[in-house]
């Protein structure tokens, strides 16, 4: 079949419309696709050098409470005493030492019980002060005693995009969220730093903090050091997650687009050929 030359002009007009539309479709995919979120670092808004006061008292410490398992570790010029007041911390448990396996438990009442000194009430007392009160009452047994207490039942939880979700041993009265994160491999790269969450648990409800990691204002944030049992989250980085499914999408359509318009054109060339 011969199309008349009249139809001519007219299919040179219809083979244009359809050119230029695929063109502005293409273009409008490739453009969108382009979309580029903003990269999420630490301390992204302190952009000089400065000195940041802190509001956030560092010095404090934490007092014993009941059900705290506590680390005592005793050593004088007595070695073979010592292991009577040590043994808690191994795997010879005995019921004169008073521990359990890991630790010292202080009791509902408060107390703790301990070789040749029976019950010691610790409840309300910080390290510090607990120390000071063993070495003195363990001088009639012991020559020169030194008394280590830590903590041996407080952690911190991190979870979400870091690189290595755990429970984080809290030995000492604090942990700052920059060594948890530092701890836990990092922030990923799907995770942000502007975003993070901190759950903290109160006398008889939970706290939902948002931390953002890119403020200066984070140092001063009662946040910034955790607490026992404080659970940080790492949020995904949404907007990031956004653009690549985005990008995704477009290639999709620009895939599309380029099957329809090859398509288009072998149907053009096959009328021009007839």
């Amino acid at each position: 079949m011969v199309i008349p030359y009249t139809y001519l002009p007219l299919r040179g007009y219809f083979l244009f419309v359809i050119q230029f539309s695929v063109i502005i479709f293409l273009s409008a995919a490739l453009f969108t696709s382009c979309a580029i979120s903003k990269p999420t670092y630490p301390f992204k808004d302190i952009t000089r050098d400065t000195v940041i006061k802190s509001n956030t008292n560092i010095d404090t410490e934490l007092k014993i409470q009941k059900n705290d398992l506590l680390s005592l570790a005793i050593s004088s010029l007595n070695p073979v005493e010592d292991q009577f007041f040590n043994s808690a911390m191994g795997k010879e448990l005995t019921t004169t030492s008073g521990g359990v396996e890991g630790g010292y438990l202080v009791s509902v009442d408060g107390n703790i019980y301990l070789h040749k000194l029976g019950k010691v009430y610790v409840q309300g007392m910080t390290r510090a002060e607990l120390k000071i009160k063993l070495e003195k009452d363990l001088l009639p047994y012991l020559k020169d005693p030194i008394v280590t207490v830590s903590f041996a039942n407080h952690f911190v939880t991190v979870m979400g995009d870091v690189g290595k979700s755990q429970v984080l041993n809290m030995p000492n009265e604090k942990i700052s969220l920059i060594d948890v994160i530092a701890l836990s491999s990092n922030v990923t790269e799907k995770g942000t730093y502007k975003n993070m969450l901190v759950i903290r648990e109160m006398p008889g409800s939970r706290e939902f903090k948002h931390i953002n990691l890119e403020d200066q204002s984070i140092f001063s944030s009662p946040f910034y050091y955790l607490q026992p049992k404080d659970i940080l989250v790492i949020n995904p980085y949404v907007e990031k997650m956004y653009t690549e499914q985005s990008e995704k999408r477009n290639q999709q359509v620009l895939s599309n687009v380029l099957s329809v318009a090859s398509i288009i054109v072998i149907i053009l060339s096959l009328i021009r050929l007839r």
